[in-house]
């Protein structure tokens, strides 16, 4: 099954995509280009195709544009980071309520720039290129039954948004107080706020996506002090490894992806603390949700009594 995955169409794409990207920042020497999350992306409309994300392929490369831009542009404001990130996510997620957008990877873009301190648009420009890519895939590749309105798209409760809003917030706050950056996980944020608008979500969801999770940061981390140096290689083995972990477990988290990338983004994330903080942040943020999820539900059964 896994040697079928790694022939398909879907992954030789995605992969070359992301190999395109890894070796853009080496040939051109701007690690701006580096957007871990493209992977995650990609993955997960050529490989392991999340069904809203395919039902409005627009918002793959509108809504990380516009956030990657914001953020930027958010750093030409003399407030300090925390401020800034705080200020990045009410944004996005106000226009993601707006437009009825449910699209995680939105998150990210904002909060990259950020983080990192970019100050040029290198980082911003990129990201509009290669989502433009994925969004075109996402067209051609889409199947009709992903056009067909899903009622589980249409929850776009504005308490669960705030709920889950301020908790993200609070998180990104956390990490700064007590100058743990290894808790500050980007793409685990973009699947926290998929998943705690997912009706479905349950306990048992729990231990398979924290265990690949864990276990991606942690070989990316092994493979980055491995190869030093070589962002090219520590992406194409992370990214291999990382597949294979989403199918052994049978548990397609195209968030992963985007973690197997981040030790070549940032210090802090290429250190053996990065690990466990994933392993943190993904557990108390899912768990979390599925107790909240778990709450909703009981009130929505009293309620039919």
């Amino acid at each position: 099954m896994i040697w079928k995955t790694l022939k398909s169409r879907g992954f030789l794409s995605g992969y070359m995509l992301i190999i395109l990207m890894l070796v853009g920042s080496v040939s051109l020497q701007q690690k701006e280009i580096l957007f871990p999350e493209i992977a995650g992306m990609a993955m997960g409309v050529m490989v392991f195709p999340v069904p809203h994300w395919m039902k409005k392929p627009l918002h793959l490369w509108l809504s990380p544009t516009i956030a990657a831009f914001l953020g930027t542009a958010l750093n030409g404001f003399s407030l300090t980071t925390l401020s800034k990130l705080w200020l990045a996510f009410v944004i996005i997620v106000v226009l993601m309520h707006l437009f009825r957008v449910n699209f995680g990877p939105t998150i990210p873009a904002a909060l990259l720039p950020i983080f990192l301190g970019l100050h040029d648009y290198v980082f911003a420009m990129t990201t509009a290129v290669f989502t433009f890519v994925i969004m075109l895939v996402a067209y051609k590749w889409r199947k009709p039954d992903t056009l067909t309105p899903s009622g589980a798209q249409n929850i776009r409760n504005i308490t669960e948004t705030v709920i889950i809003s301020i908790i993200l917030c609070l998180w990104i706050g956390l990490a700064f107080a007590t100058n743990l950056e290894v808790i500050l996980v980007p793409p685990v944020f973009a699947l926290i706020f998929e998943v705690f608008h997912t009706e479905k979500f349950n306990w048992k969801m729990i231990p398979s996506r924290l265990v690949v999770l864990t276990l991606t940061a942690l070989f990316a981390v092994s493979v980055y002090h491995v190869l030093p140096g070589s962002i090219v290689w520590v992406g194409v083995i992370n990214v291999l490894i990382t597949l294979i972990l989403c199918m052994l477990f049978k548990t397609p988290v195209p968030v992963a992806f985007g973690v197997s990338l981040m030790p070549l983004i940032a210090p802090e994330w290429g250190s053996w603390a990065f690990p466990i903080g994933v392993f943190v942040t993904t557990g108390v943020l899912l768990g979390m949700s599925a107790a909240y999820r778990q709450i909703r539900n009981k009130q929505a059964m009293i309620k039919m009594r």
